[in-house]
């Protein structure tokens, strides 16, 4: 089996689903700011705290992943008022939970923090599972862990089915930058894990 799954990477999803959970959660943070009832946050808790997790873990480690997506729950709960309904609330967790990797870097990092800034301003799991056996997904997971981190910190948000508009809105980055670092991925994966016998193949 080859590697021309990658070009579908910007077109797996279901925009129908997605959207329809995503109406549904909105609903609930409303809700929440009007009656923060720990039920309607244990809602939002089962549809996102793994994905928070995973996302944070793959650009940290475990127990930091674990620290931060406590963290970034208890900011969602401590300033739910802020919520607008604007963006998904995914996107708004996410975004909380990105900036919160932020600060910890420059925590831990005080003397680099330039060039830190500097990396991170110039910015499906499940559907993969799908398309791939396990052993593949192995490689693939070391794959991504290889590219430059604006690269990998995109294509991860992608593989979490953000459009390019949120992913966008998570990094600060414009639209086209943002594709731009998801076609390099890309290209740089299909690199990586196409064979070498069968890139020749394709070169002919």
């Amino acid at each position: 089996m080859g590697w021309k799954w990658l070009n579908r990477l910007a077109v797996v999803g279901r925009p129908q689903a997605v959207g329809m959970m995503q109406a549904e959660s909105r609903l609930l943070l409303l809700q929440y700011q009007q009656q923060p009832d720990p039920a309607l946050l244990q809602q939002l808790f089962l549809r996102y705290a793994d994905a928070l997790y995973h996302f944070l873990l793959k650009q940290s480690d475990a127990e930091l992943a674990q620290d931060l997506s406590q963290q970034a729950w208890v900011q969602l709960m401590l300033h739910a008022g802020s919520y607008q309904g604007q963006s998904s609330v995914k996107t708004w967790l996410f975004s909380i939970g990105r900036n919160l990797l932020i600060d910890e870097w420059r925590r831990q990092r005080p003397h680099a923090e330039p060039e830190l800034l500097e990396q991170l301003s110039d910015p499906m799991a499940k559907p993969l599972q799908q398309l791939l056996r396990a052993e593949q997904l192995a490689d693939l997971d070391q794959a991504i862990q290889r590219l430059p981190l604006l690269q990998r910190e995109a294509l991860l948000l992608q593989l979490e089915d953000f459009s390019l508009a949120q992913i966008s809105e998570i990094t600060g980055a414009g639209a086209e930058t943002v594709k731009t670092r998801l076609r390099y991925a890309r290209q740089q994966l299909q690199h990586w894990l196409t064979p070498a016998e069968e890139e020749s193949n394709d070169d002919r």
